[in-house]
């Protein structure tokens, strides 16, 4: 007994080998755990049983969720909750945006933001009315009191209700939507309407009283802010006529100077078209004489050769 050898306790060899067993049978373990939890999870678990629906609409909860597609006992997990958002926002015209989370383990949550008609975009005989982001609304024959309104838009041939607006102009498509992005600062919110038939020479109203010509789209911020600083402090208030907006000022004729402007205008077309039609008399006259004296030379020319 004296010579036998005992092993000694705590190999650490052996300590590491059993470390390793027991981590690949944890291992193994959690991993069918998750499978079957995985496969339960879009089979048994978290079946839509509950809608929530928030933020105001003038839709009824049962419009919304038959938009959306979500049905009583779909599986959360497995749902696409995106294209059940654009169905929404689809179908449904007024609504802006839709967004929808899920709160395991029954129930969807479904936000709505409206949609706020903002302004009028002139269309071949009428008006597309649109949301602050250029959703077409509706249709209307005439623009819609109290909406900014957008003259010489040129919506593009495919452009319908539900869509969001783009003119036939790329380059109109990005000033409308400039515009639009200022409609809540002090100036464009006294402004009735916008003519960009001409994006090169865009004017608008201001107070349903002056015309304003603001030319290109550049620098619209500092020509908001000049015009607006004119019309406040340099014209009277019960003024009507026509601002036109210059590289460092502004010029302004009231309505009797826009008259005396057209009367002027008037003469001057006038006395120009008298003066073409006394130089047109003048030529078919002298034309005249011409064959007159042409016929007469050719009678002289035969009787002399007879």
């Amino acid at each position: 007994m004296g010579n036998e050898k005992r092993r000694p306790a705590g190999n650490p060899a052996v300590r590491r080998k059993r470390k390793r067993n027991m981590s690949l049978y944890y291992g193994t373990v959690l991993f069918i755990a998750a499978i079957i939890f995985a496969i339960l999870s879009v089979t048994v678990f978290f079946n839509v049983e509950t809608a929530l629906i928030n933020g105001s609409s003038k839709y009824t909860v049962e419009e919304i969720i038959e938009a959306s597609g979500i049905n009583g006992g779909d599986n959360m997990i497995r749902k696409n909750m995106g294209r059940a958002e654009e169905k929404i926002t689809s179908e449904l015209i007024y609504i802006e945006t839709a967004e929808i989370k899920r709160k395991l383990p029954s129930t969807v949550e479904i936000t709505l933001t409206p949609c706020i008609e903002t302004a009028c975009m002139q269309k071949d005989g009428g008006f597309f009315v649109v949301s602050e982001t250029g959703k077409i609304l509706k249709l209307s024959e005439e623009p819609q009191l109290d909406l900014l309104v957008f003259y010489g838009a040129n919506p593009s041939e495919d452009m319908d209700v539900g869509m969001k607006f783009a003119s036939e102009d790329e380059n109109k498509t990005e000033v409308i939507y400039d515009l639009l992005s200022h409609r809540d600062s002090g100036f464009v919110s006294k402004i009735t309407s916008f003519d960009i038939t001409d994006r090169l020479n865009i004017s608008c109203v201001y107070e349903d009283r002056i015309t304003v010509e603001l030319g290109v789209i550049s620098d619209i911020d500092y020509k908001f802010e000049l015009a607006e600083k004119i019309i406040t402090t340099k014209i009277s208030p019960d003024s009507r006529g026509q601002l036109r907006m210059l590289k460092n000022g502004g010029q302004f004729l009231s309505e009797a100077d826009l008259e005396q402007n057209d009367e002027l205008h008037q003469r001057q077309k006038e006395n120009a078209e008298r003066r073409e039609q006394a130089e047109s008399e003048q030529q078919s006259e002298a034309a005249e004489t011409s064959q007159d004296n042409e016929s007469e030379t050719e009678v002289t020319t035969k009787l002399n050769f007879e």
